[in-house]
């Protein structure tokens, strides 16, 4: 997908995700690349975020906050993150069309790569400024939660090339649909959260 960038021309469209995202998601999906590209794509960032996760987890389940099998499972989470990526692409594509949108499959691997790819970097910033600033870490988790959930939804109807408000129904109907299937995995592969929550 950045075939043609340089590190200057990525950085900008990073800056334009985040304060211009409508014009960032036309770069996004206008992008020229093969299906077997935006595939290999999507599984890199997949191992990318396993790898985040296969560092992160073992404290976390020291702490009590996942279970301990998940910590000692790298390569099942990085399997389980590669399917709830596949599953979501997917899902988006196909709600998307029930309303209306005419995004295909690449549109939504495009914003999919691109997005996942950009939430990869902001959990590495929370994570370091969790241990050297943890007021910072959390207040900076919060903006992108919730600026992040705008994206994505400004992004899906880039994708879908339709209005805002379906871009957001769109996300709605994939949720609702994701967590319907990751129940159904976590009690598979035995990856239940404790009661306490995370």
């Amino acid at each position: 997908m950045t075939q043609g960038m340089n590190l200057a021309q990525m950085r900008d469209l990073v800056v334009e995700t985040v304060v211009s995202p409508a014009s960032a998601a036309k770069v996004v999906t206008g992008f020229s690349a093969a299906r077997p590209t935006l595939w290999t794509a999507l599984i890199l960032i997949a191992v990318l975020n396993g790898l985040y996760y296969g560092v992160l987890l073992p404290s976390a389940a020291a702490a009590g906050l996942v279970p301990v099998n998940m910590a000692n499972a790298p390569f099942i989470v990085t399997g389980a993150i590669l399917l709830i990526f596949t599953v979501m692409v997917f899902l988006l594509t196909i709600m998307g069309r029930f309303l209306g949108g005419r995004g295909d499959l690449d549109a939504v691997m495009k914003i999919t790569i691109w997005l996942q790819a950009l939430r990869l970097l902001a959990q590495i910033i929370i994570s370091v400024l969790s241990l050297a600033i943890p007021f910072l870490g959390s207040l900076f988790a919060l903006a992108v939660g919730v600026w992040g959930m705008w994206v994505l939804v400004v992004f899906i109807a880039a994708a879908h090339q339709f209005e805002t408000v379906k871009g957001f129904g769109t996300l709605l109907g994939t949720f609702v649909a994701t967590v319907f299937a990751l129940s159904i995995l976590s009690g598979i592969l035995g990856l239940g959260v404790p009661s306490g929550g995370l």
